[in-house]
């Protein structure tokens, strides 16, 4: 077991997680970084995932696509992609090209490092960020997105003291966090990413570092060590209770007293149908988004029993607070899948918070079922976000109240019996 602040004990197991491929931050990042465009050197299997999984139409020109490594090339020196990146620059006139990695350098047989120097130009550069799923949780490709982008965010002189959110969200979420934090009286020095390479935000000795994703520990740490800027360790702004922390925290480092106690009780008020449906409801939460803490948490507050939060890594230093919360809740870091089925059987959770990959078998046991995946794509930061993320713990449970009795054996039928 793992010793954390305030005797929280994390329990290790060692099974690889059940969840996507670092590909998959694509489908997001592309979006928020409006003048990029990502590049992915793989294989018909890489092409065939994002295909399927992002779903876009090729006469929409989406700005991202896949150089495809055969057998072959995998005997040769270096694949060549100028003639590619010719073609992208022509296209799509980015101001920056991500060049991700499917698999590891040494899988591939490719200096990816070498070759983004190689295809960088003084306007365009051509950056190397690490996405393998044999490596890293697939919200960690964000994290390797944003250390690729950290040489090119300025430095902010000393005295310079402003707070930058770490994390992508949508537009609509990163302005009301710049509101928020305005009205508080914080000095906004902006977001690691902007939604333009060029926009980038300065980071100095006296910024400080907020992080809205509980997935980006890494970079964290290098600007913490490289800008010497200091970085906020509170809950991260899920729900009432974590809103309320987050903001008085995040005052605090800048000498600013706020009492948002009053706030946090209107909040829970305005969910107050939702926390009573919650209420006593035994959830468990399998390892996938790495958001499993502060959602288990929420919940936690809410009043649900969280029979078990697992996540795929947790950084103790980092995750500190969220982990202090979750005082009396089983916490689980890379779980191993099949005793978690056995738990599951055991347990017979009312909710189960799970990854696409897993969720269809347990409906097909007659489980309830939310998909992690969801949680990520959907704006449930700070105050505004709390209905949502409410609404998203209880909208399974009040649409398999409105269903039939569930009937296992039409849901079994013609499956083979090794997969009942």
């Amino acid at each position: 077991m793992m010793q954390v602040p305030g005797d929280i004990q994390v329990i290790k197991e060692d099974n690889v997680t059940h969840s996507f491929c670092g590909l998959a931050c694509v489908g997001w990042m592309y979006q928020k970084i409006k003048d990029s465009f990502f590049l992915i050197l793989g294989t018909h299997t890489c092409a065939h995932f994002l295909q399927n999984a992002l779903g876009m139409m090729i006469f929409a020109k989406p700005r991202f696509g896949i150089a495809l490594m055969e057998e072959g090339d995998l005997s040769k020196q270096e694949p060549s992609l100028q003639d590619i990146i010719s073609e992208i620059m022509a296209d799509h006139h980015p101001s920056v090209i991500f060049l991700l990695s499917s698999c590891t350098p040494e899988v591939m047989k490719v200096d990816f490092k070498g070759l983004a120097h190689l295809l960088s130009t003084p306007d365009v550069p051509v950056l190397f960020v690490p996405a393998s799923g044999l490596v890293y949780n697939f919200t960690q490709a964000e994290d390797s997105v944003l250390a690729a982008l950290v040489p090119f965010c300025p430095e902010a002189p000393a005295g310079q003291k402003k707070v930058v959110f770490l994390g992508s969200v949508n537009d609509v979420t990163a302005d009301d966090l710049r509101a928020e934090a305005e009205e508080l009286g914080i000095p906004v020095g902006g977001f690691l990413p902007e939604s333009r390479f060029d926009k980038m935000p300065a980071i100095g000795p006296d910024t400080v570092l907020a992080p809205i994703q509980p997935y980006l520990s890494r970079v964290a740490v290098k600007l913490s060590r490289e800008r010497g800027c200091s970085v906020l360790h509170s809950l991260f702004p899920f729900g009432p209770d974590g809103t309320r922390a987050f903001w008085e925290d995040l005052a605090r480092e800048f000498g600013i007293t706020v009492d948002l106690r009053d706030r946090e009780k209107a909040a829970w008020e305005k969910i107050r149908s939702q926390t009573e449906l919650l209420k006593g409801k035994k959830i468990f939460l399998t390892a996938d988004t790495m958001m499993e803490l502060p959602l288990a948490r929420f919940l936690h507050s809410a009043g649900a029993d969280v029979v078990e939060c697992s996540s795929a890594y947790i950084n103790k230093k980092f995750h500190a607070r969220e982990l202090e919360a979750l005082d009396g809740v089983r916490v689980v870091e890379q779980p191993n899948f099949h005793r978690q089925l056995e738990d599951v059987r055991r347990i017979k959770p009312d909710l189960i918070i799970t990854s696409l990959m897993t969720a269809n078998p347990f409906v097909g046991n007659g489980f309830v079922v939310k998909w992690s995946m969801e949680f990520m794509l959907m704006s449930i930061h700070s105050w505004s976000g709390v209905i949502t993320l409410a609404n998203m713990f209880v909208s399974p449970l009040q649409r398999r109240s409105k269903l039939p009795a569930f009937d296992k054996e039409v849901w079994l039928e013609g499956v083979m019996p090794s997969a009942e």
